[in-house]
């Protein structure tokens, strides 16, 4: 079954990305550990059997990307005028180009264990399967699919603490098998910072990340 692992991800530019680090960083220093973030998740896709296609928010400035192309089997850009419409257009078009196991996961999350998106992928193997991977504020860090379910997306609102219970109650409207992943975080607050610096030693590898952290010095946070 050929798998394919779409990363969502923005371009890292200061004032873009990670702004509700900024009370603890810089803008520039929040891009400076977003692009590690993304970097460090990419490398650990490699040990995934699926290939990864790089989706940007929007087109990439001046054709950059180089660093993050050449670690991943194509780029593409976001369609759709809102993230539910986004997804649902990823996924599509995923299935159209012959894939048949398809998960969507963010770029917030370099300690998530690859072990999780190994599971994701070893559930959509059941016939008509939705994965979902809850996150701790009360939305997800992954969703996948083996074939079209609009309805889960469609008219939906994101950013908010009841994205999460809102998902399940559509995918509960379907004939999917659902199969829920284990909770984990995004890093998008100082404290979600802090937790990301105390797992980093128990985590998949993640130099990038290191790199970062030390040269921000936010080991200080701790």
């Amino acid at each position: 079954m050929r798998s394919a692992l779409l990363v969502f991800a923005k371009w890292p530019a200061p004032g873009r990305v990670k702004t509700r680090l900024t009370p603890v960083l810089t803008d520039e220093e929040a891009a400076q550990l977003y692009r590690a973030f993304l970097l460090d998740l990419l490398e650990q896709t490699q040990a995934l059997e699926a290939d990864v296609i790089l989706h940007w928010a929007e087109g990439l400035p001046n054709g950059q990307g180089q660093p993050f192309a050449e670690r991943v089997d194509a780029m593409a850009v976001q369609q759709g005028p809102s993230l539910g419409a986004r997804m649902r257009n990823a996924i599509d078009a995923t299935l159209s180009d012959g894939y048949e196991r398809i998960a969507i996961v963010g770029s917030d999350h370099p300690t998530l264990p690859t072990a999780f998106l190994r599971e994701a992928f070893a559930a959509l193997k059941r016939p008509s399967s939705i994965a979902l991977g809850p996150s701790y504020d009360g939305g997800f860090y992954l969703i996948g699919m083996n074939a079209r379910y609009p309805q889960v997306f469609e008219g939906m609102r994101y950013s908010h603490p009841q994205v999460l219970n809102q998902t399940l109650t559509r995918i509960g409207r379907t004939s999917a098998n659902l199969t829920v992943l284990p909770r984990w975080y995004d890093v998008d607050t100082p404290a979600a910072l802090r937790l990301m610096l105390a797992d980093m030693d128990e985590g998949p590898p993640t130099p990038h990340t290191e790199e970062a952290v030390q040269a921000l010095e936010l080991r200080s946070l701790v």
